[in-house]
């Protein structure tokens, strides 16, 4: 009876305090990230990195579509000067170039099929116009990748690979085996979780019909051929043993997720993450398609396939290391 006591009390504690952090970390999100109309530097680098981005998918399709992108240009416009305004060192700002870099495609590839881009100029400012024309970087932008050069990847070095993995959204015909997944899965399997709990499960789709119905509920996928597999990386809660971990999920999912992509480029395979933090609607609506249990909760889809031929993909150039790294002696 004292057991059932202590337990019960514990359990109360336990929800209180889940309740209390999750609060404050769900308010600490809601002062810092990047709404449409905020005007802090990171926010406002936010939107240009999230629009830059959508250009370069539109450059890497296979068929081409002239004229694209007219919203993520008009919000690009507008950021941009923005930014401008608010960093002094704008000229050598990461991200400013990416973007410029990503606009200059935009045009030279037009410009290449004569075609009219008065809506596009009409949007920027004549200094910012002229930027873009006179770019000359390319951190941006898309580049094609040969299937030829993925041949000796078993052979290569992880500073190679690592540095040759890019998202592949368009894939071959040849279909992928639940075999040559689960090598990757098998060579994924060092990566660590809290613990060694090993709270990752992984579901594999090979259905068409079920992949492109769950690729319409998560909404990010649209314009591209269904792809031949798709891996949901999923965690059980029940790994999991008090309020301190309610994130953890995530973190070992993220980890395992990324040595699977890792592992999927050395057994040359093509991939592409793709985001699965669903609102409850499309969460209520994925499960059933895939028996996803109540316990599990998602956290990144992998489209695969085999390379193509040629591949056109998006650059998505990396910050510097210096960038991101604080150093403290």
């Amino acid at each position: 009876m004292i057991r059932k006591v202590l337990d019960f009390r514990w359990d109360v504690m336990e929800k209180r305090r889940l309740m209390a952090e999750s609060r404050s970390q769900s308010n600490r999100f809601n002062r810092f990230y990047s709404r449409t109309y905020s005007v802090g530097t990171g926010q406002v680098e936010t939107r240009i990195l999230f629009h830059t981005h959508q250009i370069e998918k539109g450059l890497s399709h296979k068929d081409f579509r002239p004229g694209f992108g007219k919203d993520a240009l008009r919000c690009l416009a507008i950021a941009l000067e923005q930014l401008r305004g608010d960093d002094p060192r704008y000229e050598g700002n990461e991200v400013y170039r990416m973007a410029l870099s990503a606009l200059h495609e935009y045009v030279r590839r037009h410009q290449t099929l004569k075609f009219d881009l008065s809506y596009m100029q009409s949007m920027f400012s004549n200094e910012l116009w002229d930027e873009v024309l006179s770019c000359e970087d390319k951190a941006a932008g898309s580049e094609t990748i040969l299937r030829e050069s993925k041949l000796a990847n078993e052979q290569d070095t992880f500073a190679r690979i690592a540095h040759g993995r890019y998202a592949v959204r368009e894939y071959s015909s040849h279909p992928v085996s639940s075999e040559e997944l689960l090598k990757a899965v098998a060579l994924s399997m060092k990566t660590p979780s809290v613990c060694n709990r090993q709270p990752t499960r992984v579901h594999i789709v090979l259905d068409k019909t079920v992949i492109q119905r769950l690729l319409d509920i998560q909404g990010g996928y649209r314009g591209y051929p269904t792809p031949p597999a798709l891996v949901l990386v999923s965690s059980d809660l029940r790994a999991f043993m008090n309020h301190t971990e309610r994130n953890e999920p995530y973190v070992d999912g993220g980890l395992f997720a990324m040595s699977l992509l890792y592992s999927l480029e050395y057994y040359g395979l093509a991939a592409c993450p793709l985001n699965a933090m669903f609102d409850k609607a499309k969460e209520t609506a994925t499960r059933p398609l895939i028996g996803l249990p109540d316990y599990e909760v998602p956290v990144m889809y992998i489209a695969v396939g085999h390379f193509a031929e040629e591949s056109t993909v998006c650059r998505s150039a990396r910050f510097s290391a210096e960038r991101i790294t604080t150093v403290i002696k």
